[in-house]
């Protein structure tokens, strides 16, 4: 089987005038999309890159940034994404960590480019459009004269096509490797459950730098021959805005997005009658997004995935929808190509209805974390990937994630999972958002603080919340504080960054 630049040449034969990616820079056609792709390879090819090497690409939706992807990938090079929303010194680390020796950069990230080079050891810089700083070149200028022609021998599926680095709150992030097959399998686990098809146009407005933006759902799209539509960055009025103009038929997102989506004031008159699906993932989704959704006649569900497994593990299908989204931390069933465990500490599975740790394995799983054979030999177990993150399954395989193991907390010597106390105070109506954490206790060696964002213009007392959680929670699951903040703090994925509330409110 052969990689994804495979995809391109055969659509660019069978359909070269059908509309693959609309961007507000470009439409291109599969023709002009594997055009621009094979200038690609050969510029990269005559900079002296061979199969092996890696060029980093640190910018917004940039159509580029799937030129690059794609152009790379014909040659077995791979692509190292950066996240823009990280300090040039945390870019850095993972450049010298993953040896870039190319480095693409958006407009927005201009002023990286001097810290970028003195921190790092790349060889050449390009700027995706405008003026080239000194000592950088221009995309354009790279491309400008070279072939359009088919670059050389197809690439093999089993080569790297991607290094994504994860976003832990702990120690140094890892760069997963993702290869060209774990991209298929990727797509196929999202194509058979949510039944796309050539026709369908899919609205990508998470970032490309991080896999959910291209797996979900823009490589499995281009895989078929459907219509990608990708803003340079997400706003919830334009998307809105798009979704009526391109008539999308699939919306993907995280919470933090439906948020400010339903806040949006275009919200509830904007025609949304094209979307099949608008499909949630990244983090637990509050019940109350489901909803607002669901009043407004739109279709509302969701999956599970890590960077590691390309990311697509778990899936919700359409006639499961309704059942499926009924609890929080809903993620559905193990996607069609991809097996699941649940495993106690001691190694064992566990039966329906008890936590245990999801371990995963299937062709989207990685192969392991760049130059760490350490943290790979961690996190697989004959074959297994441990997730580190708790759910519960039940009889039907309906499965509820309910926190990350780091995230568990011990109070009497009784396990505490914070996700469980969060879905009962999200039941409040006066919380808008809640994080739970364990901090240290004399008599139950951990009990839970409960850090909550309230609804604009209304008003809690800790008491009230505490006593909210009678009967509904057992007493050592009760929180024993609360704190009251104005916003949580979130990662560069928008999940609420545990981390830094744990050293801040953990005394």
């Amino acid at each position: 089987m052969y990689g994804i630049g495979f995809w391109l040449y055969k659509h660019a034969k069978l359909h070269p005038n059908r509309v693959a990616v609309i961007t507000p820079e470009k439409t291109y056609t599969y023709g002009e999309l594997n055009r621009e792709v094979n200038r690609v390879a050969c510029a990269l090819t005559a900079l002296g890159l061979k199969e092996g090497d890696r060029i980093g690409v640190l910018c917004m939706n940039y159509p580029q940034f799937l030129c690059l992807l794609f152009g790379a990938g014909k040659l077995g090079i791979v692509e190292v994404s950066l996240n823009y929303r990280l300090t040039p010194p945390e870019i850095a680390y993972q450049m010298n960590d993953s040896n870039v020796r190319v480095l693409f950069v958006g407009s927005e990230q201009a002023s990286y480019i001097a810290p970028l080079k003195e921190q790092t050891k790349v060889e050449k810089i390009f700027v995706l459009e405008g003026d080239a700083p000194s000592g950088c070149g221009t995309y354009a200028d790279l491309i400008q004269n070279q072939s359009d022609a088919e670059p050389g021998e197809l690439i093999p599926w089993d080569k790297g096509l991607l290094t994504v680095y994860t976003s832990g709150t702990t120690g140094k992030p890892k760069g997963a490797v993702l290869t060209h097959a774990n991209q298929f399998w990727n797509a196929m686990n999202d194509i058979i459950p949510l039944r796309l098809t050539a026709d369908d146009t899919v609205l990508t407005i998470l970032p490309l730098v991080h896999v959910g933006g291209v797996g979900l759902f823009t490589l499995p799209t281009l895989l078929l021959g459907g219509k990608v539509v990708m803003p340079r960055k997400f706003d919830p009025d334009e998307s809105l805005r798009l979704i009526e103009k391109e008539k999308a038929t699939v919306v993907m997102g995280v919470p933090a997005i439906w948020q400010m989506i339903i806040a949006s004031s275009s919200f509830k008159t904007a025609d949304l009658s094209s979307v099949r699906y608008f499909y949630n993932g990244g983090d637990r989704c509050p019940l109350e997004v489901v909803k607002a959704f669901r009043d407004r006649g739109c279709t509302f569900g969701g999956g599970y995935g890590l960077t590691e497994t390309s990311p697509t593990a778990f899936m919700l299908e359409p006639e499961d929808f309704v059942r499926g989204t009924e609890n929080l931390g809903f993620i559905g069933k193990p996607a069609f190509f991809n097996d699941a465990r649940y495993v106690s500490l001691d190694g064992k599975d566990v039966p329906a209805g008890e936590v245990g740790e999801i371990w995963l394995r299937g062709g989207n799983v990685f192969n392991g974390y760049l130059n760490r054979p350490d943290a790979n030999a961690e996190v697989f177990t004959d074959g297994w990937f441990h997730t580190g993150d708790l759910a519960m399954h039940d009889e039907k395989g309906f499965t509820f994630v309910v926190g990350r193991s780091k995230e568990m907390f011990k109070s009497g010597g009784l396990n505490v999972y914070p996700a469980e106390i969060e879905a009962v105070l999200s039941k409040h109506p006066a919380i808008r958002e809640v994080c739970v954490i364990g901090v240290p206790d004399p008599k139950w060696s951990e009990v839970g603080k409960a850090i909550v964002a309230l609804k604009p213009g209304t008003t809690a007392t800790p008491e009230e919340l505490v006593a909210f959680c009678d009967g509904q929670l057992a007493r050592y699951k009760t929180p024993r504080s609360v704190v009251f903040v104005d916003v949580l703090p979130r990662n560069t994925l928008g999940k609420i960054n545990r981390g830094e509330l744990k050293q801040k409110y953990s005394g």
